[in-house]
């Protein structure tokens, strides 16, 4: 998620409210954007090559990441691009000359150290601070103030459980089951009807369809992103309280009818999107003990020999679409193919976006499936081996890495900078001029960290990631192909495919955070009110 506008002092991160007036978003606020200036010769190639790409371009309007003024780059952003894919590149190569070994078993590598009745109890406190954030946010959504910069539901939300829980989950541990309110709601209702003599509990146990796998999870992400970043509302409370209650009854329905833990392993999208995550991490749960920690590489969880459920390709694509749709919300490409597709169906085209944003984030995940299935269609051609559908479930949790990169290029400057709000909100959480801890009156501070500090930080973590997902890709390579030459063929077409996705994020990642200069080396500027 990128930040939002609200206040002239900063940036609110919710979710898109600037795309048409609405009355409950029409403070003036004037946000100054830079264009890219008009480049000659390979630069112009490399835009044009990029944007056939990432055809699918995104809704319409681009928000700056809550800084004044952008970071003026010392080269240009071709070069940084490039070596980007060159340091890719090189991941590969080194892969390729020095892991040469198989693999072994993954588990084999843990070190786990056992934490008694720790664990249980911390368990227990989580369990009451996640139902009570939830009930918080809840009432606050219902009965607190309408504007998201006083009401502490949209922050809570958007920024400390989707942004902060998502990062803290994948550096360093699956947190969610112990703060999930759902799980701890359903738990509770099983042990009161044991208390009352139904020693079975309340779930009927349906038997869940294998074959239907993560699907459901997969579609789930795909709603939840179009609610995030194209719903204009979004961002107001009562929207967000009334979309947290409906959730509720249908992922309580579920752990009724299929059982608690069949639901959350296929069918509940935010237990299976911060799973998924939390396989990156390098602490978690020793397998069948609940006393015990494991502690392992980032990442080693991911090359697991055994071949995720069917859907976790179209659940792990998802996790990387999304993202990127939201980060190039607003581009250049967008604008123009956003009025070719007005002009071209005029009577679906809405003020607000809905049709061209919903059009661009199907079109984006497609587009990235598509690409991928294609890979790994080319990898069976040339490598031989299992189906290219096998193929593309035994390699996708490789691709994890990505998704978490993008999280952190996204997100990291917001959280810091608009993590600020937490302070004055928890002591006003209702928006009802309370100040119960004192801190009502805080000012965030914008400038904890500027744009350049952030365009670093995001082309860094792009980077890694990429090299990241290269090597565990090899790794699955080699257990699944033996011999060293068969796994470096089986890896280069996946490994092209993962420099293409670099290029493409880095030029992403730098419309909202650098300027650019012409030929002439005249900046180009324009103001957007």
């Amino acid at each position: 998620m990128k930040p939002r506008r609200s206040t002239p002092g900063y940036s609110y991160c919710g979710t898109t409210v600037a795309r048409r007036d609405d009355a409950a978003f029409d403070a003036p606020a004037l946000q100054t954007r830079r264009t890219y200036a008009k480049h000659a010769g390979r630069r112009e190639c490399t835009r044009w090559l990029i944007a056939c790409l990432a055809l699918a371009g995104l809704p319409l309007t681009a928000f700056a990441h809550a800084f004044g003024e952008r970071y003026d780059l010392p080269a240009p952003l071709t070069y940084f691009m490039a070596g980007g894919a060159a340091v890719v590149a090189l991941s590969f190569v080194a892969a390729a000359l020095f892991a040469r070994a198989h693999p072994g078993h993954a588990a084999a590598h843990s070190f786990v150290i056992s934490a008694g009745a720790l664990l249980p109890a911390l368990r227990v406190v989580a369990r009451i601070i996640g139902l009570a954030f939830f009930v918080i946010a809840i009432i606050a959504g219902l009965y607190g103030s309408r504007s998201p910069e006083a009401n502490i539901t949209p922050t809570l939300v958007w920024l400390i459980w989707w942004i902060g829980l998502s990062l803290t989950v994948a550096c360093v541990g699956n947190l969610w089951p112990a703060f999930d309110p759902w799980r701890t709601l359903f738990d509770l209702a099983e042990a009161l009807a044991r208390c009352c003599g139904r020693s079975d509990g309340i779930a009927l146990h349906w038997r869940y369809p294998a074959a239907l796998g993560v699907w459901p999870a997969a579609f789930l992400l795909l709603l939840f992103s179009w609610f995030e970043v194209i719903y204009l509302k979004a961002s107001i409370p009562s929207h967000i309280a009334t979309v947290a209650l409906c959730w509720s009854a249908f992922t309580l329905g579920g752990m009724l009818l299929f059982g608690r833990e069949q639901w959350q392993r296929n069918a509940d999208v935010f237990a299976v999107y911060f799973a998924t995550l939390g396989r990156f991490a390098p602490v978690a749960l020793e397998a069948g003990s609940d006393r015990e920690i494991a502690l392992r590489p980032w990442g080693r969880a991911l090359t697991g020999a055994a071949a995720p459920p069917a859907g976790t390709v179209a659940f792990v694509i998802a996790m990387l679409s999304t993202v990127l749709f939201d980060g190039l919300l607003g581009g250049q490409l967008w604008s123009v193919t956003q009025r070719a597709l007005n002009a071209r169906f005029p009577h679906w085209a809405d003020d607000g976006g809905y049709f061209t944003g919903s059009i661009g984030l199907i079109a984006t995940w497609l587009l990235f499936l598509a690409a991928y299935l294609l890979i790994c269609a080319i990898t069976r051609h040339f490598a031989g081996g299992r189906s290219p559908r096998t193929i593309a479930r035994l390699f996708v949790l490789t691709l994890v890495p990505i998704a978490v990169a993008y999280l952190v290029a996204h997100n990291f400057a917001n959280l810091l900078i608009q993590g600020q709000l937490m302070i004055p909100l928890a002591s006003n959480p209702l928006g009802w001029k309370w100040d119960l801890f004192g801190s009502a009156g805080f000012e965030p501070d914008i400038g904890i960290i500027d744009a350049r500090i952030t365009w670093y930080v995001a082309i860094s973590s792009i980077v890694i990631g990429h090299v990241i997902s290269v090597w565990l890709a090899h790794r699955v390579a080699l257990r699944e192909y033996g011999t060293p030459r068969r796994a470096v063929i089986a890896s280069i077409p996946l490994t092209l495919l993962m420099i293409v996705y670099t290029a493409i994020s880095l030029s992403v990642i730098a419309e909202p955070l650098v300027q650019f200069k012409g030929a002439e080396g005249v900046e180009v500027s324009t103001v957007s009110p």
